[in-house]
């Protein structure tokens, strides 16, 4: 094989990066030898040339001379290089009759680089050799997925760099607290992966891949890649530390992965636990007591009586107006009952509904500490009483009902509010249903046109139907749509 000429050339080491790659044969001589063009950097060339009466060998690119030898040999050498305009050290230039045997030197050199990067801490530029080996052409698949287990390797450090240690008296572990730990090890599954395609009895793969999925807690990930680990180990006794290893790992996949939901749970019910609320037992003695007089008041023959009558009055089809003033005499009638009371507790409620609302948010504050359910069911029986709702008693707070549901949501800029017309939102709707590819849209608004018994335009703001040629113009067209005509002479040509 010494004897056959060189099909290609590897070089490595040299100061200037682009120079190293792998140089093949263009079928081009020069000066009684072959041209090798690098496979990457097409410029980059390796030729032999001449220097005066002498000749040599030289890298370089557009009359630039990186690196170069003296010799007289029709073949490169390996040693001896020399540097021109290239950065030091100068390469090392290695022939081979196949460019197999280039490429998988070529691999091995960028392996070796990525290894030696990866022993002084720097596993970034590791991962970008081992890319660099991987573009090596005809490497063999078994090869290929040893350098992708290795790169995943070089990510599942690099992700074990940036995991930040569990603080002290913390329940949570920090280790997704330092974004690039959990694409790393991302990155580093994704390798193991590809890896696993190429060669499925590839066992660093699914070791690291395992590994870096549980670092991120991606369990059923982890615990697939561990099997596939287990099931590449060789039968035999001489693998039995090996398979043990695997299995090991994927009992503790499982465990941790437990571990994880019992933390969870017990997060989630420390969420749900309501605060303990400091609830003086002076105030929940007066809410007690304040709570039965007034539910007391209310039991007399002069509330109840005229209570009644009140109550009797409201039905179906009565006038909001009408309501609220039914509504205003019942709240009358709680405070002739009520003022007396809430006077020796010091709040002035005949004429202030200030006082009021002071004396009802007082009880309510109380009931709602979750540490006084009597308050609570007295409040709730008040209520039931005078058929009011417990804001409502103090004074009436009004409810609007309109079409608000239609018209609040949020505007373009992020803020909420109602849009600055019913029409703008109708015609959004009805410009994206005549598009043509929004069957589903043209669908539904026919649907809520059949259910409000009113065609769409109506819908926003009641249109008068004026009698002139604006109905010649303005109607429905033959695909469902609503428009007017491209031009009234169409129809009326028609």
């Amino acid at each position: 094989e010494a004897a056959l000429p060189p099909e290609a050339y590897v070089v490595h080491g040299a100061g200037s990066p682009e120079a190293n790659g792998l140089y093949v044969d263009i079928q081009i001589e020069a000066f009684g030898a072959p041209i090798f063009r690098h496979t990457v950097m097409s410029d980059l060339l390796l030729a032999r040339e001449r220097a005066g009466e002498r000749h040599g060998w030289l890298i370089g690119a557009n009359r630039r001379p990186l690196y170069g030898v003296r010799t007289e040999e029709t073949k490169c050498s390996k040693s001896g290089w020399r540097s021109f305009k290239g950065e030091k050290p100068a390469p090392v230039v290695e022939g081979f009759s196949s460019l197999e045997d280039a490429a998988r030197r070529l691999a091995e050199v960028w392996c070796q680089e990525a290894e030696s990067l990866a022993n002084e801490g720097k596993f970034r530029l590791a991962a970008e050799s081992y890319k660099k080996a991987l573009g090596a052409p005809d490497l063999p698949p078994r090869r290929r997925a040893e350098i992708h287990a290795l790169r995943a390797r070089t990510f599942r450090q690099l992700a074990e760099t940036k995991k930040k240690p569990q603080q002290a008296g913390s329940d949570r572990p920090g280790d997704l607290e330092d974004p690039l730990h959990g694409l790393a090890a991302e990155w580093a599954i994704e390798e193991a992966e590809e890896a696993l395609k190429l060669d499925e009895k590839c066992f660093l793969a699914g070791w690291e891949g395992a590994i870096a999925a549980k670092h991120i807690g991606w369990w059923n990930k982890g615990r697939l890649l561990a099997k596939k680990a287990m099931q590449s180990v060789p039968q035999g006794p001489q693998h039995r530390a090996q398979r043990e290893t695997a299995n090991t790992l994927f009992i503790l996949l499982a465990e941790e992965e437990q571990e994880e939901k019992a933390r969870k749970v017990r997060e989630m019910q420390k969420a749900r636990q309501r605060p303990e609320v400091q609830l003086d037992p002076k105030e929940l003695e007066w809410a007690r007591e304040v709570a039965v007089q007034l539910k007391e008041a209310l039991k007399t023959e002069d509330f109840r009586r005229p209570h009644h009558q009140l109550w009797k009055l409201i039905g179906p089809g009565l006038m909001k107006k009408d309501a609220d003033e039914i509504f205003g005499e019942i709240r009358n009638l709680v405070w002739e009952k009520w003022n007396s009371v809430a006077w020796l507790h010091g709040y002035r409620t005949t004429w202030d509904v200030k006082a009021r609302q002071k004396m009802c948010s007082r009880l309510v504050n109380v009931a709602n500490t979750g540490r006084a359910d009597d308050v609570k069911a007295l409040i709730k029986e008040i209520e039931d009483r005078v058929c009011l709702e417990w804001p409502d008693i103090a004074e009436a707070s009004d409810k609007v009902e309109h079409d608000e549901t239609w018209a609040w949501t949020r505007r373009e800029d992020g803020t909420w509010g109602a849009w600055e017309a019913r029409q703008k939102m109708c015609s959004r709707l009805v410009n994206v249903a005549n598009t043509g590819r929004a069957d589903d849209v043209k669908a539904l608004i026919k649907e809520i046109e059949d259910r409000v018994c009113l065609e769409w335009p109506d819908i926003a703001e009641a249109s008068d139907k004026v009698e002139h040629d604006e109905t010649w113009a303005w109607t429905r067209r033959e695909d469902g749509t609503w428009g007017a005509w491209e031009a009234r002479q169409k129809m009326c040509s028609r």
